[in-house]
Order: C-alpha cells, then sequence, then structure tokens
C-alpha cells in the first residue's frame, strides 16, 4: 500500500507540473510515464506475472499481463493507445530534446488521469483516488490526522476537513517551535513569536499609563504610532520564522503560500490547544484538498529526513 500511495503522490505531482507554464510544464511528462511504470511494475508483482526484460516498454506489459499469455492471473489493462503516445512523447522529449507543449500535455494529463482510474480498480481492487497517501506519512499523530481530515472531506464538511489539514502541518513543527529543546532545533528561529490581532492597543495603553494606572506624559496619537509599528514588527517576524521553517525544508515558499491560503487560519486558545477557523466566504474544491494534502505529505517526509541528520553529538548523550 505504501508504494501504491507513492505511486498516487508521484501522479499527483505531475497533475501540479502540467498546469505550469512553458517550458516548465514539460517535466511532466516525465514524471507521468515513470507513475505509470512504477504502476506497471507494481501490478505485474501483485498478481504474480513475470514480465520478460526484452521487447517495447508498451507491449512487455500490456500484453504479458493479459489473461490471454497470463491466464487467469492476467489482467485487461486499459488505456494502452494512451501510454504508447506517452511513451514516445517522453522519449522524444528524453533522448530527442523534442520539448513537449500545450496540446500534447493536455493529453499527456488526461491520458495518465485515464489510465490510473480505470487500471487500479482492476488490479487492486479499489478507486485511485481511494489510496490513501497518508501511508507515507512517519510521524503518526499527523497521519491520524490527515486520516481524520480525509473522513470529514468524504463526508462532505469541507471546512473542518481542510481545517485539519492546516493543523496537521502546525503539528509537523509543534516539537521544534515548543518543546524542552527548541533551542537546538534547526527549525526554531529564535523563540516563537506570535500574533496578537490587539497587540498594538495593548503597547499604546501601556506607554499612556505607569504603574499606578495614571496617565503618563505620552501623546497618545505617539503611543498608538509606537503600538502599531510593534504590532507591525511583530507580524513581519512570525511570518518570516514560519517562512523561513518551511525554505529551511526545501519548500518552495510559492508552495505554502498557496497551502496557506487554501487553508483556515489556526489560533491557539489560552488552554494551548489550536483550533482552526475559516475567515468570510469559504469553498474549497477537491483540487483544493488534494493539493493541500499533498502539501504535508511531502512536507513531513521531508521533516522527517531532516530529524534523521539531528542526532546529538557523542559528547551530549
Amino acid at each position: 500500500m505504501q508504494r501504491l500511495a507513492f505511486i498516487r503522490l508521484l501522479a499527483q505531482q505531475g497533475m501540479e507540473q502540467s498546469r505550469l507554464p512553458d517550458p516548465l510544464a514539460a517535466s511532466c511528462i516525465l514524471t507521468f510515464h515513470d507513475a505509470v511504470e512504477l504502476f506497471l511494475v507494481l501490478a505485474s508483482e501483485h498478481l504474480g506475472i513475470t514480465i520478460p526484460d526484452k521487447g517495447q516498454f508498451v507491449a512487455r506489459y500490456f500484453e504479458t499481463m493479459h489473461p490471454d499469455k497470463a491466464g487467469p492471473a492476467g489482467v485487461d489493462l486499459a488505456g494502452k493507445i494512451g501510454v504508447k503516445r506517452l511513451t514516445v512523447q517522453r522519449n522524444s522529449f528524453k533522448h530527442d530534446a523534442a520539448l513537449p507543449a500545450g496540446p500534447t500535455i493536455e493529453q499527456a494529463r488526461v491520458d495518465t488521469k485515464q489510465f490510473f482510474e480505470e487500471n487500479t480498480p482492476r488490479v487492486f481492487g479499489h478507486p485511485f483516488d481511494g489510496i490513501d497517501m497518508v501511508e507515507l506519512i512517519p510521524q503518526e499523530p499527523v497521519r491520524e490526522q490527515l486520516r481524520a481530515a480525509s473522513a470529514v472531506w468524504a463526508q462532505g464538511d469541507h471546512a473542518n476537513g481542510m481545517g485539519l489539514l492546516r493543523l496537521a502541518f502546525e503539528e509537523l513543527f509543534e516539537q521544534h517551535i515548543n518543546g524542552d529543546d527548541f533551542r537546538g532545533s534547526p527549525l526554531a528561529f529564535g523563540r516563537q513569536v506570535r500574533q496578537d490581532p490587539f497587540l498594538g492597543g495593548k503597547v499604546a495603553k501601556a506607554l499612556t499609563l505607569d504603574e499606578k494606572g495614571k496617565y503618563a506624559p505620552v501623546p497618545p496619537r505617539l503611543a498608538e504610532s509606537v503600538g502599531r509599528h510593534v504590532q507591525d514588527l511583530t507580524e513581519t517576524v512570525a511570518k518570516m520564522q514560519s517562512a523561513l521553517r518551511v525554505t529551511s525544508l526545501g519548500i518552495d515558499y510559492h508552495r505554502y503560500h498557496r497551502f496557506e491560503h487554501l487553508t483556515p487560519e489556526v489560533s491557539r486558545l489560552a488552554n494551548g490547544r489550536r483550533e482552526a477557523y475559516p475567515v468570510g466566504p469559504y469553498a474549497p474544491r477537491d483540487e483544493d484538498f488534494e493539493y493541500c494534502q499533498q502539501f504535508v505529505v511531502s512536507a513531513a517526509l521531508r521533516l522527517a529526513e531532516m530529524e534523521a541528520h539531528l542526532a546529538r553529538p557523542a559528547w551530549r548523550e
């Protein structure tokens, strides 16, 4: 199941690449073909069918796994023409430097989507969009939150589903930000600075009152100006900390920016709990949920890679 989840993740990455402007979208051809090839390899292993080493790529899999040749264990795979077309596009791009564009990329996206949607149930017995990419996440609390997000999204509670994705992302960094050893974390970037929409007013009030609650000789306008300035600085530093954390993991900031705008905001309550809540009209689509889910999975995998390099030196054990 984990390898199948990775194939779905790879296919979704190809879909994202295909929507980029030319010539950046061209890389989707390689990603689509890799995802299809991995699926065919996994399918042959799952069915217990040995694929010959020699021969044309499409024929080796589609014909060898067909019931006419493989018997009862075989499967009649759909999308042979589409995969053949994708293979030609991939070889032309990779070996002849023929950049695909426009209609070619659109056709590849359609062919790949149809291939997975039709063949996943035939081989593995469940729909392609039912493959849970959560299996790839090594952090158990985050994995459980993503499962919960998928469940409530499927029930039609889209705001809560997106909120759980945002909370899962926040959970990834919790130990590095608020843990006992946050100073030793490469993701801390100093003590966590939290935004407070009322900070400016609090600062202004503190400047205009002395310790006895009487008005101090500070002009109100100056106090308000200083308060606004402190609040602006606080909000800027908080956003910079968040940006530094994701970019230090190798995540493109524009991807994080999109994730942040697609998901509800998060507030920390007095008891330490966090809640996500949408602001204003909010109607996320299926593709928005899939993008955000993929983003959290990618961030979790990158964080796990980073944590593998954080072993304490022997003299600090």
